[in-house]
């Protein structure tokens, strides 16, 4: 094999390697978020007396997944799909607008993933009003502590 092949060839693999890791972060991108959707504003604001409540919902029916601390890394993370999102990374968050993080909570991962849906009319049966509250919960792991 000629060095240039052997070039060409180590790019390929290089190149295939560098994709598989940046596929699960494409994958967990939706794109079929409507564009009336994307650009909501959450409306609500968590209040600290709701913290306990939002944490207690947070570790019942997302933890396993997303993990206790939100960094994706549940016990059952491995048996998604596609990685459940990472909560912690500001990077990713600040890329998400609250209308995309509602549209996740509410409609799940579809086909693309093993997220159930918890919209009204799913079995989990949460309000617009409770799904915005958590919006505004996961958005609270992608935040600096508190000095």
């Amino acid at each position: 094999m000629s060095q240039e092949r052997a070039v060409a060839y180590l790019r390929a693999i290089l190149g295939f390697a560098f994709l598989s890791l940046l596929l699960p972060t494409v994958a967990a991108t939706r794109d079929d978020v409507p564009a009336d959707v994307r650009k909501l504003q959450n409306p609500v604001t968590l209040e600290a007396s709701e913290l306990r409540y939002y944490h207690r919902q947070y570790k019942g029916k997302c933890k396993r997944c997303h993990g206790p601390d939100g960094s994706g890394r549940g016990a059952d993370a491995d048996r998604t799909g596609v990685p459940p999102a990472n909560f912690t990374d500001r990077d990713y968050m600040s890329s998400r607008s609250d209308g995309e993080l509602f549209y996740q909570i509410m409609m799940g991962g579809g086909s693309r993933c093993a997220m159930p849906d918890f919209g009204p009319e799913s079995d989990h049966g949460w309000t617009e009003d409770k799904v915005w509250h958590m919006v505004a919960f996961v958005r609270r792991f992608a935040q600096p502590a508190p000095k």
